[in-house]
């Protein structure tokens, strides 16, 4: 017995692919030079608000002590060598006091030396 062989037509699939541009890309989403501009502009708006807030602080403290006379003041104080004198007394005197209590706690923390016991 023979066999013949069959042929069937199936229907040709043709698949066509096509390397896409930057120019292409803009239908899909955001354009690279979309992106670029977004960036930048974002970056400005950054650099106006800490502009704000660092010229808002100054005010801030001068409002703190009450008033622009006084904030000079008190920078007047600032920069005084007595101001820098005391101030330096004070944390010594603070930083001693933490040290001696730190010392005091690791005298505690250690157990205490059995001492003999006297007998008569």
């Amino acid at each position: 017995m023979v066999f013949a062989k069959k042929v069937t037509k199936t229907p040709a699939v043709m698949v066509e692919t096509k390397k896409m541009t930057a120019k292409d890309n803009c239908g899909m989403g955001m354009c690279p030079k979309m992106k670029h501009f977004f960036v930048i502009i974002l970056l400005i708006v950054n650099t106006i608000l800490l502009i704000s807030v660092f010229s808002n602080q100054t005010r801030l403290e001068s409002d703190r002590v009450g008033g622009k006379d006084n904030y000079k003041m008190v920078q007047q104080i600032y920069k005084s060598d007595a101001f820098k004198a005391q101030q330096k007394q004070q944390i010594e005197q603070a930083l001693s006091q933490y040290q001696q209590g730190a010392a005091k706690q690791a005298v505690q923390a250690q157990p205490a030396a059995q001492v003999p016991a006297v007998t008569q």
